[in-house]
């Protein structure tokens, strides 16, 4: 292998591990965000949330270097309600339209006289494959209690909450975990989930919290997997699906993730009690640079 084809294999790899780790993937990365953050935090430019904010233009700036965008644009579109960052609706459509699986997106709507008979995001694989999202109905809106937002801006809403749900389950690698317009506000002052220690204290794993991935399948959903209590619950994605958006990575890469950290003893996320799902994201850190090395590989 002659220098030049290594050189291009040295800068490949780091350009994976800086879409994965961001700011963190090395120390240098990590003080060249820090002066930029402060230098940013002292402009006038630049949202009045970051004005003077250095920590919360360093988390901008880190979410910029993740998704290879520009810094202002992240901040310009991301906000934060109840401590929850949140993208704004316009942008995680962007985020969708521009996710390479895709060949084209699109909204349906079950009444094209009535968007409010319900409406949902589709979008073509580049298979030629479609896929299609959850509808948002009245009667969802309506069974879930969401905000007032719902009462002055509809069609917007609908939209929004179109596209987060339909990010979810088809890319959720392209919202990084994060929520979408509206979705923090509708979902503050309900109880959330109990987040459980981080997983990966070892590589040994107890048998008893490897399952059979048929009786994953087949069992009904459990708490932390679909649904917080309450009055007006809320849906949650399942936490495989929270572990693919804040890694940013697919199914597949999350499999080969349990596979490297477990010695070869887990190689599926279905070969995982739900409980232990939600340990691993305390733990993102160690799945993180996991990931870095698979990628890099």
């Amino acid at each position: 292998m002659n220098t030049t084809t290594t050189e291009s294999l040295t800068l490949q790899e780091q350009g994976q591990q800086l879409s994965v780790l961001g700011a963190f993937a090395n120390s240098e990365q990590f003080q060249m965000a820090k002066q930029a953050a402060e230098m940013l935090a002292s402009s006038s430019m630049v949202p009045t949330t970051y004005q003077n904010n250095p920590g919360s233009c360093f988390i901008a700036l880190n979410t910029a270097l993740r998704l290879r965008m520009d810094p202002l644009m992240i901040m310009q579109n991301l906000y934060v309600v109840q401590n929850r960052p949140s993208w704004s609706g316009q942008f995680a459509i962007a985020l969708v339209n521009i996710c390479p699986k895709f060949s084209a997106t699109w909204f349906e709507y079950r009444n094209e006289e009535d968007f409010q008979k319900g409406v949902r995001m589709c979008a073509q694989l580049k298979t030629g494959q479609n896929v299609y999202g959850t509808w948002i109905t009245p009667e969802m809106v309506k069974a879930e209690g969401w905000g007032k937002k719902w009462q002055t801006m509809p069609e917007q809403m609908y939209k929004y909450r179109a596209a987060a749900f339909f990010a979810r389950t088809e890319c959720p690698e392209a919202l990084l975990g994060l929520s979408v317009e509206g979705e923090a506000e509708d979902m503050a002052g309900k109880s959330q989930p109990d987040i459980k220690p981080p997983l990966f204290k070892s590589r040994e794993m107890p048998k008893g919290d490897v399952v059979e991935a048929e009786k994953v399948a087949d069992s009904p959903r459990q708490l932390g997997d679909a649904e917080v209590p309450g009055k007006g619950d809320v849906e949650v994605p399942p936490p495989h699906i929270r572990l693919m958006e804040a890694l940013s990575c697919t199914e597949e890469e999350l499999n080969a993730v349990f596979k490297e950290a477990s010695g070869g003893k887990v190689d599926s996320w279905k070969r995982l009690s739900p409980t232990k799902l939600e340990d691993c994201l305390g733990n993102l850190g160690e799945m993180q640079a996991v990931l870095a090395r698979i990628q890099a590989q």
